[in-house]
Order: structure tokens, then C-alpha cells, then sequence
């Protein structure tokens, strides 16, 4: 009953932070300027516990009770969040690795405060130093997370932005959960009081980050927190460098005790300013298991037949569908289980939330390479057309098919990349919906080959050109290149 009363409360707060995270996902942009400090009257010490100094009756009382809330909310949206997070990486739906977390961010395609910040950081004494250690591995967390997820997510979506954090924290992770290091530049519209980064933030940093340095050290690779005790030792300047080191002191079972601090970017030779240390516990939840079925292996046995995905991709109206329905028909009449995923009928289900601006886009594909996926693994040959225009996305799907089930020694899942390789002009003059001249007279936005762009994919397994073959032709290529690989037979 404890347990589910935390978790209520957890999602109750998470679905408030939720409310206000409304910026556009993957949106880091940010100033320099630091806002002047004024004279503070706040109390600090370095035991942690509280001294008036000056201040009025109770006023201390009032910030420790604000910082302890703003702790306590931390861990019970960690609570609240943990069995979501769990559940779509446990299957990998869609987060990206330490190295693509790298690629992700581009400072030059923002502006030139937040150039200027990466800039700092990248040639930073101490983040050069961290990149040559061998046993760390950097990545940007809040980058992993696809843009559907980091536009509800309150430090990957509502707390970042002009003045507040412009570009995405650089972090490095010592193997098996044993320490963590991270950089990261703050605004001046974090502020508590005028110039003073809010302890709220600091608080969710901190919870954050520790929580980051031991999930290798915890079954699942997953965490929530149950105690995070913080002391404030100086305030926090806005229009800062901050760094958080943390280190697992202690790991039994399913609980792992983490200690760590934020402390202002030095230069070499300068003792660090530290602002903040905290002590935290966290759990990894005993409710969150992978439940083995029949390997890939025997079920394609018992069905007779090898399940794998067949990914149609090229400009609207280069023919995809209709290849596609036609290859569905084939690979049915040679008796193959086979299913068609159609850009088109799926936005009528499954992606009926979804727009066409990049970040809808990208969840699109990566929903439809989650079906296809299990499509696949469930011994059928699952087809889809889509226009799929990002090599990354498509790249993120192939990769989906790659990764075997937890504890499974399955061979990947076969991905069959298709480019229906079409030129513009003749797509355009196809046009059967009349999407390209709408596009050219603006009334669509963000049309791919037109006023967005399409990435051609680099290796395809099979290219096919609708304009020079019939369609008989090109489902019979196809079906050839399977036969000749041996993923079906042809009477």
C-alpha cells in the first residue's frame, strides 16, 4: 500500500511537470550573459544544518521546508517515471545509444550563444581530461531520448531553453555504475532569487545525476529514489559552468548509496567552489522482468517459416504502396505469412496523434519499426511503405531488429532496407494525390523533397526503379534476392 501511494504520487507529479513542459522538443538554445549578484541574505553552512545570519524569524526555516520539497518532489516523480522509462528501454523502443546521444546536437544550428557554450566546454582542461580516460564512457542523457519522450520530460524539455540550459549536458559514466561526471551551463532564468540558481534545480540535478552514476550498478539498469538528503553550502551563481561528480559508495542487492556534490567549473591549478553535496539510496523496482517466451528460433521452427521486415523508403509517390500490396499478395499466394504496414492506414490508428514536423516524423518511423519488429519476431514478414526520410531513423530501426530479448542468444531479425529509387521530377508528375503541387504552392509544409528533405539511403539491400520496371518486375526482384538469401523458397 506504501508503495502505491508513492507511485500515485509520483505520477500525479509527473503529470504536472508534464502540463508545463510545452516547449518544442529538442529545442537547446540559451545566453551567456550572467545576471549581476546582488547582496543575499541566505543562510548556509558547511554541516548543513541551518544559520540565520541576519535573517528575519523563520526565514531559514521557510528555505530549508522549499529545499525539502523540492528534493522530496524529485524523488517521487523518479517513482512516478521509473516503470515508464523501464518499459520502453527494456524493449528499446527508441532510445539512442551513448555514441548517436553524441551526434544528436549541433550548437552551429541553434545560435551562437549556445555555440559559444559548447565551445567552452569542449576545450575545457577537465572535459579534455575526462575524454582520455579509457573506463569512461560520454554520451549526452537527455539526447538518448527520442523527441516524444524529451518534449514531456521536465529536465530534457521544460528546463531547457534561452537562459535557462541551452545546450545539453556532456556527461561520462565509469563502467559498472562506479562513478559519474557531468558539465553543464546554467542561465539566469533558473533563479530562486535574482542571480542565484533556484535550489529546486540544483536539488533535481543532483537527484538526476546520482541516479545516473549507479543504474550500471542495479539490476535492470533502472532505479527509483528512495532518499536523497541535500545540503546547501554556497549559493549558486547564474550564467554558470557547473560540474556534478558522483561516486556508488555501496551496492546490495537491488539498493545502491551514491554520494555527490556540484561544484562551479575551475580553471587548471584553481580549487573547485562546491555548492552542493547530497546522499541518496535507490532502489531498483523487484516488479520490472522480462518475461521469456519461445526463442525466435523455435517459434520459426513451429511456423514453418523465418520472420523478417521488408522496409519500403522513398519519395511520395515513387511507388512504395503499390509495390508493397503487390508483394503482400505474392508472398501470400507462395503461402509466407506476410503483412503490409502502410504509411497512410497507420495514421488512422496507431499515429493519428502525429503531425508531419521532423520530431513527428521521427516518432512516426520509430513507432512503425516497433510494430514491424514484432511483426518480425513473430515469424512473419512484415512489409512497410513509408517515406521514412532520415537515414537516422531508418538506421534506428535496423537496429531495433538487431537487439535480441534479454537473456536470448536469438540470431538479429532480419531488416531488408528497399530503396524505390525514383527521380523527383517524375514523382512530381505522377503526383496522384496532388500533394506536390499543393507543396509548391505552399500549402503544405514541410513536404519531403520539396521543403524538407530526403536522405537516400548509402547501402540498401535492394534498390528498385518503379519508373524503368513494372510492378510485376520489381516484386519479383525482390522475391528473388529472398529466395537467393534463403529467407523464403519459391515453388
Amino acid at each position: 500500500m506504501f508503495g502505491r501511494q508513492f507511485e500515485r504520487a509520483g505520477r500525479r507529479l509527473a503529470q504536472q511537470a508534464n502540463t508545463v513542459s510545452r516547449c518544442k522538443p529538442g529545442h537547446w538554445t540559451g545566453r551567456l550573459e550572467t545576471a549581476p549578484l546582488r547582496p543575499q541574505r541566505r543562510a548556509y553552512s558547511a554541516s548543513g544544518e541551518a544559520a540565520s545570519a541576519g535573517q528575519p524569524n523563520g526565514a531559514g526555516s521557510l528555505f530549508r521546508k522549499a529545499a525539502t520539497y523540492a528534493a522530496v518532489g524529485a524523488a517521487f516523480s523518479a517513482i512516478g517515471a521509473a516503470a515508464a522509462w523501464k518499459a520502453l528501454t527494456a524493449h528499446g523502443l527508441g532510445f539512442y545509444s551513448d555514441e548517436e546521444s553524441l551526434l544528436r546536437f549541433n550548437a552551429s544550428e541553434v545560435d551562437d550563444e549556445a555555440r559559444r557554450v559548447e565551445e567552452t566546454i569542449n576545450s575545457h582542461p577537465l572535459v579534455v581530461e575526462l575524454r582520455s580516460r579509457p573506463e569512461l564512457t560520454e554520451s549526452r542523457p537527455h539526447m538518448k531520448m527520442p523527441a516524444q519522450y524529451s518534449g514531456r520530460s521536465l529536465t530534457g524539455g521544460a528546463l531547457v531553453g534561452p537562459g535557462k540550459v541551452p545546450v545539453p549536458a556532456f556527461c561520462w559514466t565509469e563502467a559498472g555504475g562506479k562513478s559519474f561526471v557531468s558539465v553543464v551551463y546554467v542561465g539566469d532564468n533558473l533563479c530562486g532569487h535574482p542571480g542565484i540558481i533556484h535550489g529546486g534545480f540544483l536539488a533535481t540535478m543532483l537527484d538526476e545525476g546520482l541516479a545516473w552514476c549507479c543504474f550500471g550498478a542495479l539490476p535492470h539498469n533502472i532505479g527509483v529514489t528512495a532518499f536523497l538528503n541535500i545540503n546547501y553550502r554556497k549559493p549558486a551563481p547564474a550564467g554558470s559552468f557547473l560540474v556534478l561528480r558522483a561516486e556508488t559508495t555501496k551496492v546490495e542487492g537491488r539498493k545502491a548509496w551514491v554520494k555527490g556534490h556540484i561544484e562551479l567549473l575551475a580553471e587548471p591549478g584553481e580549487k573547485p567552489t562546491v555548492l552542493t553535496e547530497a546522499e541518496a539510496l535507490y532502489v531498483s523496482p523487484n516488479n520490472i522482468t522480462w518475461h521469456p517466451s519461445l526463442s525466435r528460433r523455435e517459434r520459426n521452427q513451429l511456423r514453418g517459416q523465418r520472420g523478417l521486415t521488408i522496409w519500403l523508403t522513398g519519395l511520395s509517390a515513387s511507388g512504395k504502396s503499390t509495390v508493397a500490396t503487390a508483394l503482400e499478395q505474392h508472398l501470400l499466394h507462395l503461402g509466407r505469412a506476410a503483412y503490409r504496414l502502410d504509411g497512410d492506414n497507420v495514421r488512422f490508428g496507431l499515429n493519428k496523434d502525429l503531425g508531419f514536423s521532423e520530431a513527428d516524423r521521427n516518432e512516426n518511423i520509430r513507432r512503425i519499426g516497433e510494430v514491424a519488429r514484432l511483426f518480425a519476431d513473430a515469424s512473419t514478414v512484415a512489409i512497410t511503405s513509408f517515406i521514412s526520410p532520415y537515414r537516422a531513423d531508418r538506421d534506428l530501426a535496423r537496429k531495433l531488429h538487431d537487439a535480441a530479448p534479454q537473456g536470448s542468444d536469438d540470431e538479429p531479425i532480419p531488416f531488408v532496407e528497399v530503396f524505390v529509387d525514383v527521380p523527383l521530377e517524375v514523382a512530381e508528375q505522377r503526383d496522384p494525390k496532388g500533394l506536390y503541387k499543393k507543396a509548391r504552392a505552399g500549402e503544405i509544409k514541410e513536404f519531403t523533397g520539396i521543403s524538407a528533405p530526403y536522405e537516400e539511403p548509402l547501402n540498401p539491400e535492394i534498390t528498385i526503379k518503379t519508373h524503368e520496371n513494372s510492378v510485376e518486375e520489381c516484386v519479383a526482384q525482390i522475391t528473388q534476392w529472398l529466395a537467393d538469401k534463403g529467407y523464403i523458397t519459391i515453388p
